[in-house]
């Protein structure tokens, strides 16, 4: 059978969203009922046939190329890899072992090194800059309201985050992936907090002693190019906190984390980790791991909660902030595309199209796949000094400061 004839069995049998797809041959056939929400351009019968063969890396390295391109929302149509029953289809079986194919050939690597800090990170803050917003923090914002821009909105995680962590004026924090600063540097300056904040990336680490001098909290911030295992066994805080860095860590590395954070925080101290994670266990798509996050785990609750539980870590508390991802994401999206030209000027048209394609990806993943938003708070040992209920999270950060 052809790649257009199996391609064309697939999409007649897609009912869930109306679209078209124009072939290589230049034919426009439409699927499903209603007006097209997208076009799907097939530019060639060769790279076609590849994308069966392994579509989830080969469709994403099509699309980088342009040998396939979608005119319309490209979010309708990665869409359609969560609403579509594949065992469903009326496949032959060689069919339905080339359809499996699509979505487990490669497997996740679970290795963290510098190397794939750097892959990502050290692609140049300009580009960060960009699209990010003014805090330039890469990680799930906060949403109290669905107008939010995208630095109200992580400035509210940030409170959020700090609220949890129960910061008074002067406690020690130690931030795990500091990132560029942001929150290290807000609860310095809003809760008076004493923060060492580590990084592998030398990007991040000069823009954040940048953004910290500027900020007037060099004697409350000190950001450290370092591994959180080369922290010395005498290191202590009261809090320790980590956004948007477990997914690095590795799936075999996890109980080691969690030993190193363990010894990191004093008796009774309080941390929250954040991280990308997943409702049940399986591979992250190896095309992610190929072109944008090398070595990327994302862990289950269970991933995570197991591992604390044996080192002392009491979790008291677990909130889920998929929508919120999906929100972040399109602020990121829409800053993105606003600055198109000066992106793609700076890098390549497969550049621009690679990051297009990862950003749109990751929104629909969480808005409507299982990919979610772990935060979660915890104590060292057991600390029955907390409040009794979540409302203290809401009170503004100046009450959580004395004068």
């Amino acid at each position: 059978m052809s790649s257009k004839k199996l391609f064309d069995r697939i999409f007649s049998q897609i009912d869930v969203l109306p679209f078209a797809v124009e072939y290589w041959d230049g034919e426009v056939i439409n699927y499903g009922d209603g007006p097209a929400l997208f076009v799907l351009q097939l530019k060639s019968e060769e790279v076609c046939g590849a994308v069966l063969s392994n579509l989830s890396v080969n469709f994403g390295e099509a699309y980088m190329s342009g040998d396939v391109d979608v005119l319309g929302d490209l979010q309708s149509l990665l869409r359609l890899v969560y609403l579509m029953d594949f065992d469903k289809f009326k496949l032959t079986l060689p069919e339905k072992v080339r359809m499996a194919l699509m979505a487990w050939r490669q497997r996740n690597t679970l290795t963290r090194s510098r190397r794939n800090i750097a892959h990502h990170y050290d692609i140049g803050n300009d580009f960060f800059l960009l699209w990010l917003g003014q805090e330039m923090a890469y990680s799930c914002a906060y949403f109290r309201s669905e107008g939010d821009d995208i630095d109200t909105a992580q400035r509210q995680k940030f409170d959020h985050i700090c609220h949890k962590l129960h910061l008074q004026p002067d406690s020690t924090l130690l931030d795990i992936g500091c990132g560029w600063g942001g929150l290290a540097i807000h609860a310095a300056k809003h809760y008076g907090a004493d923060v060492v904040g580590i990084t592998l990336s030398k990007e991040q680490y000069e823009l954040a002693l940048e953004r910290v001098a500027k900020a007037g909290v060099k004697h409350k911030v000190s950001i450290e190019l370092r591994d959180y295992r080369e922290l010395g066994a005498d290191a202590k805080f009261d809090r320790v906190v980590s956004v948007g860095m477990l997914e690095h860590v590795g799936k075999e590395n996890m109980s080691e984390y969690f030993v190193r954070i363990s010894n990191l925080v004093r008796d009774g101290g309080i941390g929250v980790v954040q991280s990308i994670g997943r409702m049940f266990e399986f591979p992250v798509n190896p095309w992610v791991t190929k072109y944008i996050f090398p070595g990327m785990y994302l862990p289950t609750l269970a991933n995570m909660a197991t591992p604390m539980g044996k080192h002392d870590l009491n979790i008291i508390d677990v909130e889920v902030l998929r929508l919120h991802y999906a929100m972040t994401l399109d602020r990121w999206l829409e800053a993105f595309e606003t600055n198109i030209e000066e992106i793609r000027t700076q890098y390549s048209e497969s550049f621009v199209r690679m990051w297009r394609f990862y950003l749109n990806v990751c929104s629909v993943g969480f808005r409507y796949g299982e990919t979610c938003l772990w935060q979660v708070q915890f104590t060292k040992g057991l600390n029955n000094a907390l409040p009794l209920t979540r409302e203290y999270l809401y009170a503004p950060a100046i009450e959580l400061v004395s004068t």
